[in-house]
This record gives structure tokens, C-alpha cells and sequence, in this order.
């Protein structure tokens, strides 16, 4: 029994979990076959942790000790398999995102805290993962609304705001150096995206469209 220590047995809980909600959606609830596009998707759903997420998954193998890298591969095989398998079985679009979703989260959060732990107040590939990850937000929102006039200068406020919020975090990671104040940082660019995305921006392109 030692080696469900450590969490095992809530890896595995999750797995098993996972196991039943994906056959449920599969044989119950069939839909069209998952395409490349719910690679977008989930990266786009992560947001604004995309950068981080993406780094995540490299230092899960490269930057994780023995203990870790058997949990972080764990977490990779889980996500992906649950990607690959799901198209396979022409499941639905929405139940493969959500069940590879809490791996991925759950990659990203053990990155974090490793970083916190042990990067020395270093965070320069942090920093320039979420930077980059809001100048790409930004300038797909301001190519995004150029196709709907409606759309123009509430999306033109939204890339304001991820501009700023993207130099507030690597301010906060570069000079600062200063983790806990770039995760708070990450989860106000997330609070105030969905914001002015559902009261702002949604309304009305369901008006127009």
C-alpha cells in the first residue's frame, strides 16, 4: 500500500472518474468526431495560462523529479489520450475538452508552485510565455473585429487590456520578481476578459449575427 501514498489514490479516483464520464458521453450522448480545432479550443479555454500551460508540459518531464514525473506524465497521457481516444469515438466536442481539462489545470498548478519553490525568483520563461500569450490575444482580438464593425472598439478595448495586463505581468515577474503578485495578475486578466467578453462583447454579436 505505500505506493498510493503521496496522492495516489486520488490520481487514480480521478482517472476512474474520467473512465466513466467519457464512456458515459461516448455510447449515451454521440456526436460529430473531434477535429484539430479543439487543440485551439483548449488552449484558448486556458487562457490567460496558455504560455504557462505550454511550458508546463515540457517542464513536467524535463524540470520534475522522480516522484513528480511519474504524477506529470501521468497528467500528459491523461489529457492527450482523452483527446485522441475521444475523436476515435466520435465523442462529443464539449466531453473531451472537459475531461482532458482538469489534467492540464492540474500540470499548470504544479508548475506554478515548483516555480514559486525553486526558481529563485528567476522567472524569465514565465514571464515571456504569458507575455507572449496576451500580445497573441490581443492581435487575434484586433484581427478578429475587424470583420464586424459592431465589434470594432469594444475588441479594440479588449486588446488595450491584455496589453496592459500582459506588461503587468511581466512586470511583476521581471522586475519585481514577485510570483504570487503575476498569479493574481493572471487570474484578473481572466476576470476581466470574461467580463467584457459575456457583458459586452457577446451581446452584441448575438444581436448582429
Amino acid at each position: 500500500m505505500n505506493r498510493w501514498n503521496g496522492g495516489g489514490l486520488f490520481w487514480a479516483g480521478l482517472i476512474l472518474l474520467s473512465c466513466v464520464l467519457f464512456l458515459y458521453g461516448t455510447l449515451i450522448t454521440p456526436a460529430e468526431p473531434l477535429t484539430w480545432s479543439v487543440v485551439p479550443t483548449l488552449l484558448s479555454g486556458m487562457f490567460p495560462w496558455t504560455g504557462l500551460l505550454l511550458k508546463s508540459c515540457k517542464d513536467g518531464i524535463s524540470e520534475s523529479r522522480t516522484e513528480d514525473l511519474r504524477r506529470n506524465l501521468c497528467l500528459l497521457l491523461w489529457g492527450v489520450t482523452t483527446l485522441t481516444v475521444s475523436s476515435l469515438c466520435h465523442a462529443q466536442r464539449a466531453l473531451g475538452l472537459i475531461l482532458s481539462f482538469p489534467a492540464f489545470s492540474l500540470l499548470t498548478g504544479w508548475n506554478i508552485d515548483r516555480m514559486l519553490r525553486e526558481e529563485g525568483n528567476h522567472f524569465s520563461g514565465w514571464a515571456w510565455a504569458s507575455v507572449l500569450t496576451c500580445l497573441l490575444a490581443a492581435a487575434g482580438c484586433v484581427l478578429f473585429v475587424q470583420h464586424v464593425p459592431g465589434l470594432f472598439f469594444g475588441g479594440l478595448v479588449l486588446s488595450l487590456v491584455l496589453l496592459m495586463m500582459g506588461s503587468g505581468i511581466g512586470i511583476a515577474l521581471l522586475y519585481y520578481r514577485d510570483g504570487v503578485l503575476a498569479v493574481w495578475l493572471h487570474v484578473a486578466t481572466g476576470v476581466l476578459v470574461m467580463f467584457i467578453l459575456y457583458f459586452f462583447l457577446l451581446p452584441v454579436a448575438g444581436v448582429q449575427i
